[in-house]
Parts: C-alpha cells; structure tokens; sequence
C-alpha cells in the first residue's frame, strides 16, 4: 500500500472537536465548581440565618407565654363571685390587703398589684407587699390600661418600667362567673422581668446568654420589649451561635474533596445524559412516529388521523371550515381475488403516492384501514372541485410491478363551518360515500341531510 493511500487515523477535524468538547467541559464544570461554592457559602449563611430566627422566634415564644402566664393569673383572680362582693363592699380596701397585697412580699405569679373603681379611681396599690401610689407617667401608663381592660373585659397586657425596672403588667375587670357586668373594678398586676426570670426563659426556650440589657447591643441578636405606647423600654440579647460558620470550619477540608468529587461526577453524568437524551429522543420521536403512521403507506394510520382531525372539527369557523374526504377504491377485492395480497398491497402503496399529489390542498391524508382513506381539508379551494380532482386522478390505470390495474374511488365528503364532533363529521362523510357507491361508484358525493332519510328508507 501506497504511503499516500494511509488515511490518519484521527483528523484534524476530529482532534478540534475534542478539544472543543474538552473545553466545553472543563467550562462546564469551573461553572460547577463556582456555583457549588456558591451554595456552600449561601448554606452557611442560611443556617446561620435559620438559627438566629429560632432564636428570635423563641425569645419571642418566651415574652408571649410571660404575658400569657400573668393574663391568666389576673383573670383567675379576676372572674372570681366573692372578689367581685368584695371589692365593691365597704371592706373592700382590707379584703385586697389580705387577699392580694401582703402575698405579694414573696409571690412567684406577681409583684404587685393596682385596683380601680369603675371610674378609675385608685382603691389599693401594692409593690412586694407595701402600699404605694401610682401617679405621674407611670400612673397614667396604668390608668391607660386599665381603661383598655374596662374596654374588652378580657385581659389587656403590656410591659412598662417601674422603679427602674421593666415589667409586666396585665389588666381585666373585676366580675361575677355569671358573665361582665357594666361599671366593673379593674385589677392591674405586674411581675418584675428580673434575673431569674431571664434564666427560666432562657432554660426553657433554649436561648444561650439571654440578658435584658437598657440598649441595643449590635454584636448581638436583639428583642424589643416596647411600653404600650411602641417606645422601646430595653431589650432582650444574646449571642448568635452561628452554626453555619461552625459547620464550614469543621468540615473545610472535606468540603473540598466533595467538590472536586461533584465535579468529576458532573462531568461523567453531562456527558453520559447527553449521549442517552440523544438516544432516547431518537426512538420516543421514532415510537411517537411509527405509532401514527400506517407502516404500508406511510400515511397517517387511523389514530394519528383522528388526532388531527379532532383538531381541526374543534377550531372549524366561518372563516376556517373544514372539509372530510372518505375515500373507499371500486374494485379493489378483484385484484385481490385475481393477483394475490401481495399485489393488492402494492396497489395501496401506489394509490398513497398518487394521493400524496394532492399533498398542497390537504392537511392529512390517512389510511383508516383496507381500503379506506381519508383526506382532511382546510378550504382553499371548493371541496367539490377537489373531490373531482381526486376521482379524475382514479381515471388512470397503476402499473404495479408487471400489472397495468385499473381501480376508481367513490367520496363522500362532508364539510363544517362550526366546531363539531370528528366522530360526527367523519359518520357524515361515510354517509355521502356509501351513497356515491349505491349510485353506481366513481364519483363524488356532497353529504346532505336527505342522505339520512334514504338510507332509513334502506334499512326499512
């Protein structure tokens, strides 16, 4: 063999679109990379995210079930028959005293409490047992609140600050079981938000170094504890944990390793989905094919027909009418009977090609089965001149193989100018075709309403 007749194994060609591809790769996968470390680094910041909106969320938890704890205890005390006869008697002053002021020294629900007449007047006050009486911002502050409660008959709460403190207070009418009554006494409670309180909220509420601090801390997570007028009275902080940062540094390294493996992976799985997206294309196109087409012909089988026509019956309109063309060939079980399936076949084949002449004036052509087809028009041309056409083209003999055969065709077609029923339009056009073969065949008939009487007339 001649040196000049050795053909390179490998092109020049071909060694460019490797490298293309490789480069496509490699593009591919530092794309990958980035955005991989991109979510990396966004998942840190979430989970740090996360976790400092438990956090508040929890702290927020902790601040609500204070106040749902003190609005529960003032309405226990408050929906009470003989605390209601009480404070309204002549002794009502040295009943609060007894029942609700000197418990207050040591008492774990509450601090102290304040009790109203209807119009808001002070009866009793007491502060860790002692009596005192609210006056200036701070009295009006609880006034305010107790108007509120004289309001809704339910417990009102609200923080304040008290003695330099912050606390909570709850307010709610005084009155029978039975149900409110008009002009009721309000009681007022607080419970002061101290240290020990921090830590059971804390405890209870997983909130690591939860301190209540005068001012922001902007190093910290922080929570509003606000007075009833939205002025913030100090605030609950602490520390984030930031588990995210924790979880990075601890697993820095095999991060990387995950990363340059996902790569590797990435590349292998690209490459592997692209060869198999390509296959499975190729045979869903070719199952999705084969399945609508009738596999001696070639044409639209009876399926993929009626899905066109279905299409079509359903958009027909005065301007866009459809047409239905049944096709059934005179003649054709003679060649059978003469020459043999195997010729009648070729005959079908050929009256297909001839049929697919006609190709610019139909939107479908289909083999229904036999030798029966059908042809679906979008009106360009009058269907009757397009049904002669087609009868005229019969009028030639096929040469199939060494036979000259000579077969004609009778149509019945049938045409609408609004949505319709294909089983409907397609049951019209067999109408009209069978009518065209009982008037002698080889021609075309127009399906028309009368056809129905006659053929009732037939059946009869």
């Amino acid at each position: 063999m001649l040196q000049s007749d050795i053909r390179p194994l490998v092109t020049r060609g071909q060694i460019w679109s490797i490298s293309a591809a490789t480069g496509l790769f490699l593009a591919v996968a530092l794309g990958l990379v980035l955005i991989v470390s991109h979510v990396v680094v966004s998942m840190r910041h979430t989970a740090n995210d996360i976790d400092d909106q438990r956090a508040i969320s929890a702290a927020a938890a902790a601040v609500a079930a204070l106040e749902r704890g003190l609005s529960i205890v003032v309405r226990d005390n408050s929906l009470w028959d003989e605390g209601y006869e009480a404070v309204r008697s002549g002794d009502g002053a040295e009943w609060i005293r007894e029942t609700w002021g000197d418990p207050t020294v040591n008492y774990p629900l509450y601090d102290g409490l304040v009790v109203f007449r209807p119009d808001l007047t002070v009866i009793a006050a007491y502060d860790k047992g002692e009596p005192f009486t609210p006056s200036g911002e701070i009295g009006e502050l609880i006034a305010g609140q107790a108007k509120r409660a004289q309001a809704s008959h339910m417990p009102v709460t609200a923080f304040m600050s008290m003695g330099g403190e912050i606390v909570s207070t709850a307010a709610m009418t005084i009155q029978p079981f039975a149900g409110p009554v008009p002009d009721a006494p309000v009681l007022f409670l607080f419970k002061s938000i101290d240290d020990e309180i921090i830590a059971s909220m804390a405890s209870d509420y997983q909130i690591s170094g939860l301190a209540l601090a005068p001012t922001r801390a902007d190093d910290k997570l922080n929570l509003a504890l606000d007075d009833p007028n939205g002025a913030p009275l100090g605030y609950l902080t602490w520390p984030s944990r930031k588990p995210g940062d924790l979880a990075f540094e601890s697993h820095r390294s095999l991060l990387v390793m995950a990363g340059a493996t996902l790569v590797v992976f990435l590349l292998m799985v690209l490459a592997a989905g692209f060869v198999e997206s390509l296959r499975l294309r190729r045979i869903a196109a070719a199952a999705e094919y084969e399945a609508k087409r009738d596999t001696l012909t070639g044409t639209l089988n009876r399926s993929g027909f009626l899905e066109v026509l279905d299409r079509l019956a359903a958009e027909a309109s005065s301007s866009r009418p459809v047409t239905l063309h049944m096709l059934d060939l005179d003649g054709f079980k003679q060649v059978n009977d003469t020459w043999g399936h195997a010729v009648g076949d070729l005959l079908i084949v050929a009256v297909a090609v001839r049929l697919a002449g006609f190709g610019d004036h139909f939107v479908a052509v289909g083999r229904l089965g036999g030798d029966e087809f059908a042809l679906a028009q979008v009106h360009d041309a009058p269907p009757e001149v397009l049904a002669q056409q087609v009868i005229d083209a019969f009028s030639k003999s096929f040469m199939v193989g060494r036979h000259d055969l000579h077969v004609t065709t009778s149509i019945g077609y049938a045409s609408t100018r609004e949505p319709i029923d294909p089983a409907e339009l397609m049951r019209r056009a067999d109408v009209a075709m069978y009518r065209a073969k009982a008037e002698g065949k080889f021609r075309a008939l127009e399906y028309h309403s009368k056809m129905e009487e006659s053929c009732k007339d037939q059946e009869a």
